[in-house]
């Protein structure tokens, strides 16, 4: 074997080991029914990898700090009086969303006399949208946070099925025929989509993606999220602040 054959080999096996370690841990989704990007699911680490405290420069504050964002089908919780609005995109099937929704569980209990938060489901893949769907079911009963947190117990790669969302519901309080009907009505569908088309418009990219009053945060561990929120009540936020 010639010694130019050799290294085109070598040369072809260092390509593929590089191309494979691009892949592997990145949940790249091409969703073709809104868009071409491809959203991915973003661990904590990625977004709070130094000691301070900071916004996503890379993506531009919406001008109306976000109220342009928030309708009244959206699903909420807390209160606006101190004038802040905390956004959370997230897909029940995304398993940095379910790491972390205990961090975010800790920042709304701090906060919820104060601040509005607003959960946006973001499907990263179709399979996501059944489950979507259920969750604007659930809400209209007030029972959100119980069907969420039961997705994110049986979150699997393949999404959850029908026979686990009736199952879900039957925990919950809620009718599962009532639940099931609704689910083959696709009630929700075009709202979800359309939500997703305006989210990848304004920037959204991977999931958990958190807007602060309209500023994309990049750093959200429980003690960030807290500083920009005080940031934001006091009209300061929009650069870098000490964790």
């Amino acid at each position: 074997m010639s010694s130019r054959l050799v290294k085109r080999q070598v040369a072809l096996f260092v390509y593929l080991v590089a191309a494979a370690a691009v892949l592997v841990g990145t949940d790249l989704v091409y969703f073709d029914e809104t868009s071409a990007a491809a959203p991915q699911a973003r661990s904590a680490s990625e977004s709070a990898a130094s000691a301070q405290c900071e916004l996503d420069d890379s993506k531009t504050p919406l001008q109306d700090q976000g109220s342009s964002l928030v309708g009244f089908q959206d699903i909420t919780e807390g209160s606006n009086a101190s004038g802040v609005t905390v956004v959370e995109y997230f897909d029940p099937n995304c398993p940095h969303c379910k790491d972390f929704h205990q961090v975010m569980k800790k920042v709304v209990e701090a906060h919820r006399d104060e601040v509005r938060f607003v959960y946006k489901p973001f499907p990263l893949r179709r399979t996501s949208l059944p489950e979507i769907q259920a969750l604007y079911v659930a809400a209209q009963s007030d029972k959100f946070s119980e069907m969420l947190e039961a997705q994110y117990a049986r979150q699997g790669p393949g999404g959850i099925v029908m026979k686990d969302l009736r199952a879900i519901a039957k925990e919950i309080g809620l009718d599962p025929n009532v639940l099931n009907k609704r689910l083959e009505q696709n009630e929700y569908r075009n709202q979800v989509l359309q939500q997703r088309k305006q989210a990848v418009k304004i920037g959204v990219d991977s999931t958990p993606t958190v807007l602060i009053n309209g500023h994309f945060v990049e750093s959200r561990t429980q003690e960030c999220l807290n500083t920009f929120i005080e940031q934001a009540k006091s009209g300061t936020l929009g650069g870098t602040a000490s964790g």
